[in-house]
């Protein structure tokens, strides 16, 4: 059993006690650090076709396992509670990117349909996190299924120092779709998402079918947590 605070994920690693652990399963976790690890969100990932049980998966730009890892009745991919970037990455395929928010303790669904590409088109590879030096021997494990091809990367972009502040968004109906600067997000919590952007101004869309879609520019301050609540109006 692994008793010391490291993971080693696809060339990185998380402690445990200073960021995010989130490929272990709590047996491996030593008793007294259960009041700790006790809150993290299980996702089960339900994609289609049956291929597309290969694909990779990423959360936030580090390598997990691949979706069979991920999607039985006994099988999750356990989170810490919070904003997460979920990629699936199959060569051929059209690559698969969501936002999600989740609440402590939750188990959610994640559904996605991976689209076959064109003869001659090369599938989008997932951004990944910056490096970060590898943790000491025996003080870290791999993924269950670890990568089974090479993932061809984009060209590495320089970190922007930036701060960060906190939407806390409020949306009725509860299954309204949400965007965030374009990118759409999923939550766990019915209709509440608290996503950390960075500071500045963010651009926030709201809408259903049979409602008037909701539009606003907010501007976030570091360190700070802006609220929003968002009722939508019926059409006539």
């Amino acid at each position: 059993m692994v008793v010391r605070g490291h993971v080693f994920v696809g060339g990185y690693f998380y402690d445990p006690f200073f960021g995010r652990y989130p490929w272990w399963p709590r047996a491996a976790y030593p008793y007294w650090y259960f009041p700790v690890y006790d809150n993290r969100a299980d996702v089960r990932l339900q994609v289609e076709p049956e291929e597309a049980e290969d694909a990779a998966v990423y959360v936030d730009g580090f390598y997990a396992g691949i979706v069979d890892d991920f999607n039985g009745v006994f099988q999750a991919l356990p989170l810490t509670p919070g904003g997460h970037t979920i990629v699936l990455y199959l060569e051929g395929y059209r690559t698969v990117r969501h936002n999600i928010y989740l609440r402590p303790a939750a188990s959610f669904k994640l559904r996605a349909t991976m689209e076959r590409l064109p003869a001659g088109a090369t599938s989008e590879p997932p951004e990944l996190a910056p490096p970060v030096p590898a943790p000491p021997a025996g003080t870290y494990r791999t993924p269950v299924t670890p990568p089974r091809r090479p993932v061809p990367q984009p060209a590495p972009r320089t970190p922007e120092a930036v701060g960060f502040g906190t939407l806390d968004l409020y949306v009725q109906p509860a299954t309204a779709e949400v965007t965030i600067d374009g990118q759409r997000w999923l939550s766990s919590d019915e209709g509440h998402f608290m996503v950390q952007v960075p500071a500045g101004k963010h651009r926030v869309e709201v809408s259903k079918s049979g409602y008037r879609q909701f539009t606003t520019e907010i501007e976030i301050r570091e360190g700070e947590a802006m609220p929003l609540n968002v009722s939508l109006i019926t059409t006539p």
